[in-house]
């Protein structure tokens, strides 16, 4: 699943070029490539949540998140990522191997707003890094995000407090039938606050059924698009 495409240039002024090289990846499940790595840090240093952005090719950038933070060496950050789409970034990543170097465009961490204590996250595959990283700190989210079929389960294995649903035909489609239900049964009405990540379309249906079913306001959801049918991914 792919997350919106970038330019070069288009991080805040503040952002730098900070050398990286690559110390680990690996597999968590299909569709999915963990990158752990070091990196030079930015002024106020690493946080899980802060955006990187990576040069794929020497005229294009892509966006991922720091899903971790070593704790005992804070230049290590680990990057989780979707490589179900096909472009510049998953060829990039593909490529890579342990001692591979880069350069990493960051600036200082702006932490994504969230509204409330008892927060719910949403997201699909492409999604699940930052999502991890903003639920590591809360006060027992509820964390639900759609993903290829087969990576249910090992996805399941590594992160047994969260939800993954099988991805349907259309983007969302599982994502929507849970939270209808889920709204519909009671199960969510102790919320005060969301975060709805990834597909654009999906995130409008998902903050309507917040909304209308929740009486949720808006200014409590928190929403970020990653990628838009019929728009170009990773």
């Amino acid at each position: 699943m792919p997350r919106a495409p970038a330019v070069i240039g288009d991080l805040v002024e503040s952002a730098m070029g900070r050398p990286a090289h690559l110390l680990d990846a690996g597999e968590p499940a299909p569709g999915f490539l963990e990158l752990d790595m070091h990196a030079e840090p930015p002024p106020g240093g690493w946080h899980p949540g802060h955006e990187i952005q990576i040069r794929a090719t020497p005229t294009q950038g892509r966006r991922y998140t720091v899903r971790t933070v070593g704790v005992t060496d804070p230049q290590r950050i680990g990057i989780l990522v979707a490589t179900e789409a096909e472009g510049p970034g998953t060829t990039w990543m593909r490529r890579l191997r342990v001692g591979s170097r880069t350069t990493v465009l960051a600036g200082r961490h702006r932490p994504l707003r969230e509204h409330g204590t008892r927060l719910l996250y949403l997201g699909d595959g492409c999604a699940l890094g930052t999502l991890d990283a903003c639920a590591q700190g809360g006060d027992a989210p509820i964390v639900a995000v759609e993903v290829p079929a087969d990576a249910v389960e090992p996805l399941a294995d590594r992160w047994p407090r969260y939800r993954f649903l099988p991805a349907a035909e259309a983007p969302g489609d599982a994502l929507q039938s849970w939270l209808e239900r889920a709204v519909g049964n009671d199960e969510l009405g102790n919320l005060d606050g969301a975060v709805l990540l990834g597909h654009a379309q999906s995130i409008q249906r998902q903050r309507r059924v917040l909304t209308d079913g929740l009486n949720l306001p808006r200014r409590a959801i928190t929403t970020r698009p990653y990628w838009a049918t019929g728009r170009a991914g990773l």
